[in-house]
């Protein structure tokens, strides 16, 4: 019972947010509606493997649109993602260390606090590197409920803002619709379940393969293969808005009432986090566009210190190029886990 009332209050709040057009409205009413359950009543509840799920639908939706014209342009990406991946390390360091003068939080706290990387993962490495699992965990579930509905908002205004961006924009939100509007003769049931089973085989390999977000890793690489050989991956619009609400859920959940009583006792560390969170955003994103030469839009999404998974949903409304999106996301997230943990071990034994 508990696990159906999650799910219809979290589709309430992403029909009546999509319904008023809110951008990602599908994902962010999810996650404000099934968190207030979850404060309010303590019962929000979600199965732990559709995790697992999701990221391989996220990662189907990625690798459907990337056709064999994409291939060079994701190695300039990835690229990208390389410099991106050190500037974040660098400013994981420096956070860490800022939060652990100025406010009460231990070294090993302070460093974890610090690091863009994704709330559930962060709750599992915390007790591993010494730092307080409720307190990242409070400053994580903040920093991330901000990044995923405050900042993809933020970001899309800017790109309409700007005059010189709005035609490149309104050419990627065209590519972004032919590419998810697939011709009449591929949208086909066998089409989709093809695609949809393939991600799903793939991503279940993904996630016993030890990769950080193997899970959509892998279901990247096994439709953007169907789909460069074939050309037939093939998803419907409405399961994405069903992805969404349902990663909306796995979000939601994560914020309970001790978060909330919890709060006071971080107030500093977590202003402090969401004001470095968004200089990061823009610092990145303006590197990524002025450096290597992206787009704004891909740029400002790609820079988003959230779940990877989440933000391939939320480039693929918001204009973002969701293959290269993906790609940044993917670079950062896999290492900032495979370089920070070493780092923060270092840095706590010379303390």
């Amino acid at each position: 019972m508990n696990l159906l009332l999650t799910i219809l209050v979290a589709a309430a709040g992403s029909y009546l947010f999509y319904k008023l057009r809110i951008p990602a409205g599908a994902l962010i009413g999810a996650i404000i509606f099934s968190a207030a359950l979850n404060i309010i009543t303590g019962v929000g509840t979600f199965p732990g493997f559709m995790k697992t799920v999701l990221q391989a639908v996220a990662g189907a939706f990625i690798g459907q649109r990337v056709t064999r014209n994409d291939l060079a342009e994701l190695r300039r990406t990835l690229a990208a993602g390389i410099l991106m991946f050190f500037t974040m390390v660098l400013y994981s360091i420096l956070v860490g260390l800022m939060l652990f003068k100025v406010t009460q939080l231990d070294l090993a706290t302070a460093l974890v606090s610090a690091m863009p990387a994704g709330l559930s993962d962060i709750a599992v490495v915390s007790s591993d590197l010494g730092a307080n699992s409720t307190q990242t965990t409070v400053v994580h579930t903040i920093r991330t409920l901000f990044a995923i509905i405050i900042l993809p908002q933020a970001a899309f205004r800017l790109c309409e803002y700007f005059s010189h961006d709005k035609e490149e924009l309104e050419r990627q939100r065209a590519m972004a619709r032919k590419l998810e509007t697939k011709p009449p003769e591929l949208r086909t049931t066998k089409n989709m379940l093809i695609t949809l089973c393939l991600a799903e085989v793939f991503g279940i390999v993904g996630k016993f393969s030890g990769i950080p977000s193997g899970a959509l890793t892998f279901a990247v690489f096994a439709v953007a293969g169907q789909n460069i050989t074939r050309g037939t991956a093939y998803l419907p619009r409405y399961l994405k808005l069903g992805a969404q609400c349902l990663t909306g859920i796995l979000v939601g959940i994560n914020v309970t009432i001790e978060d909330v009583l919890n709060m006071g006792t971080l107030i500093k560390p977590v202003i402090l986090v969401l004001i470095c969170t968004t200089i990061c955003n823009y610092f990145c994103a303006f590197l990524l566009h002025k450096v290597c030469r992206l787009d704004l839009s891909t740029s400002l999404f790609g820079s988003i210190p959230a779940g990877v998974s989440d933000m391939a949903l939320i480039a693929t409304d918001l204009g973002g190029d969701a293959p290269r999106v993906g790609v940044l996301q993917l670079v950062r997230y896999i290492g900032l886990f495979s370089v920070m943990p070493f780092v923060i071990k270092f840095l706590v034994s010379l303390s």
